[in-house]
């Protein structure tokens, strides 16, 4: 007896030392879960100054964040100059909801660039969602590095042209077809998202989002912006929304003939062609403003 009250003994007291270690038990032998996320503040996560993530997988806790613009699965979060993209599933119609709460996100590194999805959120110490989906088909603005750009280029009034003078657009044209197109800076002012102004009557009747088109509207011309990317658009809207000007590097890509530049289009005016838009600015980053060729 006295032999098995000892082994007894002997048993309880590894299970009681073995609850001191790193690794706590539970009863003997049983693993306490460990929480994947790592609480770190929105700063540290967007800096890298977060400690031992690899190990976790890059699995964070953050307080939920104000966010500086959101649409459809996607929201960008400000902190000065600094952007950061968290997506979750229907987050625009969600977002309220994620006010005040804890959220476990993860930080991944497709698609680019670097972002946060939203897998948990915990509320008052209790998770009340878990192991959501990641949202599909969403699409995030390029960010593009400062060796990407040229801040060199010419500044030009491409504000200034005129749907009647030819020779107001000519100098942003390729000479001849085939040649490179020229890359200016300048800021556009007034810019919106409308109707194409050549739809057909039963298109413009019920537009769909293909119809539609952004435009750099100018005193005394107006040029369709065509080949944006979706995360171009996504940043343009945001742009819209803070009444800030389009501020970047653009290249007149065609010139319409005088009878279509001579037409008015309602509030668009004289459209006199098309133009595409290499980057623009927003904070302190360079958004990439449609796919390089």
């Amino acid at each position: 007896m006295k032999s098995s009250s000892r082994r007894w003994a002997l048993l309880v007291l590894v299970c009681l030392l073995a609850g001191l270690s790193t690794v706590s038990l539970v009863g003997c032998g049983k693993k306490e879960q460990m929480d994947p996320y790592v609480y770190a503040s929105l700063r540290q996560v967007m800096t890298g100054a977060v400690l031992d993530t690899v190990g976790r997988q890059f699995n964070f806790e953050i307080d939920a964040p104000q966010f500086e613009y959101v649409k459809g699965n996607v929201g960008i979060i400000r902190e000065g100059n600094r952007l950061e993209f968290l997506v979750a599933d229907n987050l625009e119609k969600r977002q309220t909801e994620l006010r005040g709460a804890l959220l476990g996100v993860k930080m991944t590194f497709s698609p680019a660039p670097t972002h946060l999805v939203l897998e948990r959120i915990k509320r008052d110490g209790a998770v009340v969602a878990d192991s959501l989906p990641k949202p599909q088909g969403y699409a995030l603005p390029t960010v593009l590095r400062g060796n990407q750009v040229d801040t060199s280029l010419p500044g030009a009034p491409l504000p200034e042209i005129k749907w009647d003078r030819t020779e107001t657009v000519q100098p942003y044209l390729p000479a001849k077809d085939g040649d490179d197109l020229i890359a200016i800076q300048t800021a556009v002012e007034r810019f919106v998202r409308a109707p194409k102004h050549n739809l057909t009557e039963a298109q413009r009747a019920n537009p769909g989002p293909r119809d539609m088109a952004w435009y750099a509207v100018f005193p005394n011309a107006t040029v369709q912006i065509v080949d944006t990317t979706p995360g171009a658009d996504y940043m343009l809207e945001l742009l819209l929304k803070q009444d800030l000007p389009l501020v970047g590097s653009f290249s007149m890509k065609t010139l319409s003939d005088f009878v279509d530049r001579k037409a008015v289009n309602g509030s668009l005016g004289h459209v006199v062609g098309t133009m595409r838009i290499n980057w623009f600015r927003y904070a302190n980053a360079f958004i990439e403003g449609s796919k390089q060729s």
